[in-house]
């Protein structure tokens, strides 16, 4: 059993590497192999950016809170070996890992131990200039800078709320279907307002990582008024009055934006309470709007 990771995936979305640990490999093909020295600053944190206070007087700096602990940019480094029968096979594997990091984003995902997570950034890779006659190519690394520096859970926890809809115009119990002369009450009773599609409008967004996770919200209309996601127990709201209906609204806790199709329409929103969800923590959310919608509610448990 190999003490590395079980392989490392890398991808600018049209094509995907792989580089194994060792267990899988088979010694018939050319491959990428992860080095002996692993993958660097994937369990670390980043440096730590937080701003201080010295005091003016007395020993020591300002007391931080919590929330204004910062890191910086997250960094990367995969030492590999290119494995292969002969020259061409060596530049061949070469040439495909400089395709797949130049001039693009990339997603780095490592599985590992049973975790199986990924982070997002842009790559550089250096070649060793020396290599064995039977293409045993090592000291090669590359190195991905990841701005936003959380690692993310490469399974996605998606519910989804129904909006609200008027049972009955309104509401409240029904005599008959003859208005004119009512015999007794219509079975089965309706008591004004339910969720569309029968879907619940409340959910629980879980956090099983280590560092906070900003979940998304994608709104499918038709929602004719915008819509409204509350948060019981943080005093937070999002509402967005723009009309959903063919496109749909995504609302992104960590940018803090909504857009459609691509185009920011932070401008409609008239409440701002992006929520956040702490480790090992949960987030309630109710969807408070009338429609024929609904909202997906996605999510990934976050490490730092």
């Amino acid at each position: 059993m190999s003490d590395l990771p079980e392989l490392v995936e890398l991808s600018n979305g049209t094509e995907t590497l792989t580089f194994d640990g060792g267990n899988t490999a088979n010694p018939d093909d050319d491959v990428l192999l992860i080095g002996k020295d692993g993958v660097e600053g994937w369990f670390e944190t980043p440096d730590d950016k937080t701003v201080m206070s010295e005091r003016g007087q007395g020993d020591g700096a300002h007391d931080v809170w919590a929330s204004d602990i910062l890191y910086s940019a997250r960094v990367l480094t995969l030492h590999f070996i290119v494995s292969a029968h002969d020259r061409q096979g060596v530049v061949r594997l070469l040439n495909r890992v400089r395709r797949v990091c130049a001039h693009s984003k990339v997603r780095f995902r490592l599985r590992d131990a049973g975790y199986d997570c990924y982070t997002t950034g842009r790559a550089t890779v250096k070649a060793s200039a020396k290599y064995a006659r039977d293409g045993w190519l090592d000291d090669c690394t590359l190195t991905v800078t990841c701005e936003r520096p959380e690692i993310l859970s490469s399974v996605e926890s998606v519910c989804q709320l129904g909006s609200l809809t008027a049972s009955m115009a309104g509401g409240g119990l029904r005599y008959g279907s003859n208005l004119s002369s009512p015999t007794g009450l219509q079975y089965p009773l309706a008591y004004g307002l339910k969720t569309s599609g029968g879907t619940s409008n409340v959910a629980v967004l879980t956090n099983n990582g280590t560092s906070r996770a900003y979940p998304v919200f994608e709104v499918v209309g038709n929602m004719p008024d915008g819509v409204r996601l509350d948060f019981p127990g943080t005093q937070q709201s999002i509402a967005c009055s723009h009309p959903v209906d063919g496109v749909s609204l995504i609302l992104d806790s960590r940018s803090r934006t909504a857009t459609m199709d691509g185009l920011d329409i932070s401008r409609y929103l008239t409440s701002r309470g992006f929520p956040t969800i702490p480790p090992s923590g949960s987030v309630n959310v109710v969807l408070s709007s009338y429609g024929g919608g609904y909202v997906n509610c996605r999510v990934r448990d976050t490490f730092m």
